[in-house]
């Protein structure tokens, strides 16, 4: 009897142990999705359908080249923390704000790095991106992070303003963050982030969605002719119709 129960003791913590694996494997959180030159909002060409508000602006203090800081919110409105840039537009935002559409797997987190030494290409790492999002109350809905970290970028040259770089929600996150807008659709987003490596910034991110996808030269032109089509169907039936 003691042999079967130490049998099943292994099994079982075997079967723990691939159940953990997994669980740790599975992705679900912030993914890369690239280099992006976008604009925030009010500024040039924005992001998806022009909105793209600025949601965290952080800078490191004296000679340090760590910056972290966070927004998020409570009953009572905005709370920030860390390094936030004083005077930037650092806000948490609606789902109007950033121009939602209808599908979370839309929304995108742009990163705008800033450093004095730009054409240097002197890289920061990103430690940490979290995702937040709050109900009317400030409580949270939902939670993502960067998955792959620490990650290193260098800037891209877009100058301060113009994101470097942008993060999307993989699959499941996506999953989660529809329900989370199902449940509570007035709901805000907020962001965290710990960059090490900075030479000064300010870094800055901003959210907007995916640009609308636009249709091929192609299929636009079968579009065309099959209205085209339909339009001259319609006359024939009516020349029809007034000549019985």
């Amino acid at each position: 009897m003691k042999a079967v129960l130490a049998k099943f003791a292994i099994c079982f913590g075997a079967l723990v142990a691939i159940g953990l694996a997994a669980d740790s494997a599975r992705a679900d959180g912030i993914v890369f999705a690239g280099p992006d030159p976008c604009f925030p909002a009010g500024v040039g060409r924005g992001c998806g359908p022009d909105r793209a508000p600025h949601v965290l602006s952080l800078q490191s203090q004296g000679s340090s080249s760590h910056e972290a800081a966070s927004v998020g919110r409570n009953a009572n409105g905005d709370v920030k923390t860390g390094d936030w840039l004083r005077g930037s537009n650092t806000q948490t935002v609606s789902l109007t704000d950033i121009g939602f559409r209808n599908s979370a797997s839309d929304i995108r987190i742009y990163f705008d790095i800033s450093e004095p030494l730009g054409q240097s290409r002197a890289p920061v790492t990103l430690n940490s991106l979290v995702l937040t999002a709050y109900d009317s109350s400030g409580h949270s809905v939902f939670s993502a992070s960067l998955l792959t970290v620490p990650a290193t970028f260098v800037m891209n040259g877009n100058g301060q303003g113009h994101s470097d770089y942008v993060f999307a929600l993989d699959a499941a996150a996506a999953a989660r963050l529809q329900a989370a807008i199902a449940a509570h659709p007035d709901l805000r987003l907020g962001l965290a982030a710990n960059i090490t490596d900075a030479q000064g910034g300010p870094e800055s991110f901003f959210i907007g969605v995916a640009p609308a996808a636009v249709p091929e030269p192609a299929t636009m032109l079968l579009l065309g002719t099959g209205l085209a089509g339909a339009a001259a169907g319609i006359r024939r039936r009516r020349k029809t119709g007034q000549n019985r």
